[in-house]
């Protein structure tokens, strides 16, 4: 390749270099992974043409600080709101909802009490074992339950989230354990 034209794409991808270098730095990585692949091809397309002992070290030496720049963006870790971004959490439906333990769905509904048209909303988020849930009464009240002890939630805020399921009617839940029973058996 003609040493002019081979230094132009040289110092092209040296600054493409630096731009990602810049990025890892700024611990962006999905915009780290995307500028590494614009310098690969760059390289890719460089390293064929090169002619010659020095153009060929260069395409080397280049390579190397491609390799190094992989190295630091595999060590970036994502985002915490990226990560969060991709995670659905879980997707509660009457089917799911009668794959709980029943003594857990029975300390649901104890905590109902006598109220027919109370509604439960269960958190998204966890494994979905014992997720915590809040109990919206009839009288307009909210009340959080920790999903472990079934105990009201005194955390502030449990009342507010906002990583809760749609509302399950008492019927539902009543449902839900008969149906889980009938299989236990």
């Amino acid at each position: 390749m003609e040493p002019d034209k081979f230094r132009e794409s040289r110092q092209e991808i040296n600054r493409m270099c630096k731009n990602v270098h810049a990025l890892i730095d700024q611990k962006a990585l999905e915009e780290s992974k995307q500028g590494y692949e614009k310098v690969n091809e760059q390289l890719k397309i460089l390293k064929p043409q090169a002619e010659g002992e020095i153009q060929r070290r260069s395409v080397k030496n280049l390579g190397i600080k491609l390799k190094n720049l992989s190295t630091l963006i595999h060590k970036l870790k994502p985002k915490p709101g990226a990560r969060k971004a991709g995670k659905t959490g879980i997707v509660w439906d009457e089917a799911r909802l009668a794959e709980l333990n029943p003594v857990f769905l029975e300390k649901m509904l104890h905590n109902i009490g006598t109220d027919e048209n109370a509604t439960v909303c269960l958190g998204t988020t966890g494994k979905g074992i014992r997720p915590n849930y809040q109990i919206h009464f009839s009288d307009k009240t909210l009340t959080a339950y920790s999903g472990a002890s079934h105990k009201p939630n005194q955390k502030p805020g449990a009342d507010h989230t906002k990583n809760v399921s749609p509302p399950f009617s008492r019927a539902i839940i009543e449902t839900a354990l008969t149906q889980n029973i009938q299989k236990e058996k």
